[in-house]
């Protein structure tokens, strides 16, 4: 295979990963919303898209990576590559290589944004869970050494399960 036809791969496949990396930007925006509205069933079907999604991103890239060794006969960096193609062919890489990595960027932020809602969700699901637990303990009065003392009543929620 020689460079240009190699180039033409490359730009084909990474192409095809910037399309992914979109869907996958899009997917992680809704994400967001649905997050801020705790429909779990949406949540787990999003996921089980991303997983999909992140599998043909792995075999994309390994395409890419043995289009990409397959003329070097061995490993070459993208930009090594671009050295040796046509003008038209070189800007596409790069101009896709540009955009790769603003969606990448975009999706790192939006990535850390549903983390911190996610995060949020589970700190409130512990301290309601907390609450429900010492919702069964009242206090009786005082004991010998001076604290309260608390008699359990109805446990809603046995902390120990």
């Amino acid at each position: 295979m020689g460079f240009l036809e190699a180039g033409n791969k490359v730009v084909e496949n990474l192409k095809e990963q910037l399309r992914i990396y979109k869907e996958l930007l899009e997917l992680s925006e809704k994400k967001t919303d649905i997050l801020v509205k705790g429909d779990v069933k949406t949540l787990g079907e999003i996921t089980d898209i991303e997983q999909e999604l992140i599998v043909r991103l792995g075999r994309i890239e390994d395409e890419r990576m043995k289009i990409v060794e397959g003329i070097a006969g061995g490993e070459i960096t993208l930009s090594q590559l671009t050295e040796k193609l046509p003008d038209d062919i070189r800007l596409d890489l790069e101009r896709i290589s540009g955009e790769l990595k603003e969606v990448l960027l975009k999706l790192q932020e939006r990535n850390e944004i549903n983390e911190k809602l996610i995060r949020r969700a589970l700190e409130y699901i512990n301290f309601s869970l907390e609450i429900m637990a010492g919702a069964g303990r009242r206090t009786t009065g005082y004991g010998a050494d001076g604290k309260t003392a608390e008699k359990e009543t109805i446990k809603i929620i046995d902390k120990k399960a």
